[in-house]
């Protein structure tokens, strides 16, 4: 008799154990792989932009298809490549490891954000731009244009997490 109780707590819990990692490996999945889905629909506050740092941040986990013009880039940093533009160089925009940004225009300037997305430096090529001259909606939405068609072809969940994603990230928004 003992053995059986046993054999059938041993049971439950094995069962309990799997059930558990199964849950917690499907909602960091979904969180991960629909982060800009979820961003688009996050309160933030303003001059953050979460959809643009989740693209970023979770290059590897976001649906990433061919696009003609598109190329990704996952080594050292996330980056995307947009050569759609006549333009000297292809814009990109990259995420390093130590939670900044940088955005090359295809021109000779780049500009490098921190970890909330808000403008640190500006240069172009060997001067730095003073940052009292660039025009920081109007740079954004260059950004977007550049990873636009990559946002579009993301796509909502299957079970939507937005309440967990938001109080998984209210700190890293606002």
């Amino acid at each position: 008799m003992l053995k059986k109780i046993t054999l059938a707590i041993i049971a439950v819990l094995a069962s309990t154990i799997v059930f558990g990692a199964v849950v917690f490996g499907y909602t960091f999945d979904n969180l991960k792989s629909y982060s800009v889905y979820y961003a688009q629909h996050t309160p933030h506050k303003p001059g953050t932009e979460p959809v643009l740092m989740e693209l970023t941040q979770n290059l590897f986990w976001v649906n990433t298809p061919d696009i003609d013009g598109i190329e990704y880039d996952y080594d050292g940093g996330n980056a995307i490549y947009n050569s759609n533009y006549k333009k000297t160089g292809t814009p990109y925009l990259a995420y390093f490891n130590d939670n900044s940004y940088s955005y090359g225009n295809g021109g000779f300037a780049s500009y490098h954000f921190d970890k909330n997305f808000q403008l640190i430096s500006a240069s172009n090529r060997t001067d730095r731009i003073d940052l009292d001259t660039v025009d920081i909606e109007e740079l954004k939405r260059e950004i977007y244009r550049t990873v636009q068609p990559v946002i579009d072809a993301q796509y909502g969940p299957l079970i939507n997490l937005q309440w967990l994603y938001d109080w998984v990230n209210k700190d890293k928004f606002n």
